[in-house]
């Protein structure tokens, strides 16, 4: 009895083992990602390129050297009078201080004085040819009344070249600006002593349409930097905005206090968003000698300190392993992919993770 019971359980398992083994059989295999997937992924091949490298460089923000102009006195004197402040938006010929001088008021006199001379000289002149015509004077004492005329007129229009180049008149000598821009420097007060032998300017004055960027070099970097190099620029008080431009200038001299060099960034400045003085972090993106293939950053998916990427090929996706040689930014450097591969650069993570554990 109890050996008819073990047998009817076997024959009973048997069924059901059976019966299952029939139902996996008749279930049909579902894809692990679907075709609507494989159909929208978004890809990118993998190209030859020659391997970039970053340098990375500190500097700060300067107004271009010909965009700018300093103003200095032309006289000596005392202010009375200052209409313009550090920071303010000037236009060319506008008046930015007066400075009353006894400069000036000389200068003044000497016109005077020239006018009045020409005028007499001339009556003389003209005098002298009446008598020279009636024969009550010499041709000698015409030629010498021309000579005193001519004379006059040089001295007058000395007096007015010197009356223009100070534009100066009476005691006072105006100050303007000679181009449009911001006041940069601003190194005088109402009432100071402006000496015209002082190396001091007055102001400064710059159009900051474009500034440039002086960076420091060091020794290490100094072989790898070159004219034309593309640059990325940050500033502390937009960190998360880039300005981009080119090094358009090599100061071949080593600073002995600093041991760097200084190259020139040129960049427009729209709006004057950059300030002279700003801190800046440059970036400058080197091209190397070698070549490599290349692909998306985002594309590649690190797994037990390997990488892999997803290839789409033939409207299917498959999992290979890559060699990073080096990532910049948004560029990966690698080896294991053939020129024009089609690696996958959206929901990389998940469809890798799918393909790995069907």
């Amino acid at each position: 009895m109890k050996a008819a019971s073990i047998g009817a359980l076997i024959t009973l398992t048997t069924f059901f083992v059976s019966c299952s083994s029939h139902k996996e059989e008749a279930a049909p295999e579902r894809p692990v990602i679907s075709d609507s997937i494989i159909k929208n992924v978004q890809t990118a091949p993998a190209v030859q390129q020659d391997v970039s490298d970053l340098i990375r460089l500190n500097g700060k923000i300067e107004a271009s050297e010909n965009k700018q102009a300093k103003v200095f006195s032309l006289v000596s004197g005392r202010t009375t009078l200052v209409k313009a402040e550090l920071g303010d938006y000037v236009h060319k010929g506008q008046v930015l201080a007066v400075i009353r001088s006894t400069e000036v008021a000389g200068l003044t006199n000497d016109l005077s004085n020239a006018e009045l001379n020409v005028t007499l000289s001339k009556k003389s002149m003209e005098t002298s040819k009446d008598l020279f015509e009636g024969k009550l004077a010499t041709e000698q004492d015409y030629v010498n009344a021309k000579i005193a005329y001519n004379k006059a007129v040089s001295e007058l229009n000395r007096a007015k070249e010197v009356s223009a180049i100070t534009g100066g008149k009476s005691a006072s000598y105006t100050v303007t600006a000679p181009i449009s821009g911001f006041i940069i420097e601003k190194n005088i007060t109402n009432s100071s002593e402006v000496r015209a032998d002082n190396n001091t300017d007055l102001f400064a004055i710059a159009d900051l349409s474009t500034v440039s960027v002086m960076a420091n070099v060091y020794e290490a970097d100094m072989n790898n930097i070159h004219l034309g190099d593309l640059v990325k620029v940050s500033t502390l008080a937009n960190t998360d905005k880039e300005y981009a431009g080119k090094i358009d200038k090599i100061y071949n001299v080593l600073d002995p206090a600093t041991r760097t060099m200084k190259v020139r960034i040129s960049m427009n400045n729209p709006g004057t968003v950059l300030k002279p003085e700003m801190f800046a972090a440059i970036t400058v993106n080197v091209q190397g000698k070698s070549s490599s293939l290349s692909i998306p950053s985002q594309a590649i998916v690190m797994d037990n300190s390997k990488n892999y990427v997803v290839i789409k090929k033939d409207n299917k996706l498959s999992v290979h392993e890559i060699n990073l040689i080096k990532r910049m930014d948004s560029t990966a450097y690698i080896s294991g992919l053939t020129a024009g591969d089609q690696v996958v650069i959206n929901s990389e993570v998940f469809i890798y993770q799918a393909l790995i554990t069907k």
